[in-house]
């Protein structure tokens, strides 16, 4: 499954069309704005930019929906419009950093710079999820307990879910010291295959590959995970909070059905 970009108003937003025609409506910003009220966005300009997204996915939702971000594995289910706590941009749930709904007409929403942005959908019961996965998420597996949360609600089969990883941090860019490596370590009996050393103090981790492999271990099957292999440490066109430091913005994901 390949992506393209699209460019709408001087924005440019990265979307599968593959995915589009099996019924997900998604797309992914880049560098072009800013999504974070946390970082340089403001509530009106994350308004216009959504304005933006929904002309770009070809749909407007009832409501949008968010996590309010905080690096957990809680994975929340919408499962009704009235679902969740108003902000200025929508509705969201506190630290919670992944979300799943089958409700049509409703977006969910993830926002990253440099962590990976996981999305699932079942075209068969017709699910979708939107998962934020840093390092720490992917150390407590937040994809695969996300999975968990299909198979449980919506009776998913895990051999129908499609998985979209986006534009993360690459395996050559996120260095890491030894704590946070044993860590890794630790955790994954694989390790030899996702971890290297770089110099004396420093490891790099490939969190894609940890991400890929613990989803397969729930069932997704291999050739149902496709990945953009772009590093946003790397590509100046994508928001990158390691490269940028206290300058960074912050990228957006949504999804909807």
């Amino acid at each position: 499954m390949k992506y393209i970009i699209k460019t709408l108003k001087d924005k440019k937003f990265l979307i599968f069309p593959e995915l589009l025609d099996i019924g997900l409506y998604h797309c992914f910003t880049t560098a072009d704005m800013d999504m974070g009220l946390k970082t340089n966005g403001s509530v009106e300009s994350i308004r216009e930019n959504l304005a933006i997204i929904y002309e770009v996915m070809g749909k407007e939702p009832r409501e949008l929906f968010s996590g309010f971000q905080t690096h957990t594995d809680h994975v929340a289910i919408v499962s009704s419009i009235d679902d969740g706590s108003y902000y200025a941009a929508g509705k969201y749930f506190m630290e919670t950093d992944g979300l799943i709904t089958d409700i049509p007409n409703i977006a969910l929403a993830t926002r990253f710079a440099d962590c990976t942005p996981i999305l699932l959908f079942d075209p068969v019961k017709r699910v979708h999820g939107n998962i934020h996965s840093g390092w720490k998420g992917s150390l407590k597996e937040i994809g695969g307990k996300a999975v968990d949360k299909m198979v449980e609600e919506y009776n998913s089969n895990p051999q129908d879910i499609i998985v979209i990883l986006g534009p993360a941090i690459g395996k050559d860019d996120f260095e890491v010291d030894i704590d946070v490596m044993q860590l890794f370590k630790e955790k994954f009996m694989f390790h030899d295959d996702v971890i290297t050393r770089k110099n004396d103090i420093k490891y790099c981790i490939d969190l894609k590959e940890i991400i890929k492999r613990t989803l397969m271990d729930k069932g997704i099957d291999k050739n149902n995970i496709h990945s953009v292999d772009i590093s946003t440490f790397k590509d100046p066109n994508l928001h990158s909070y390691r490269r940028d430091k206290d300058a960074f913005g912050q990228m957006a994901c949504l999804t909807m059905i």
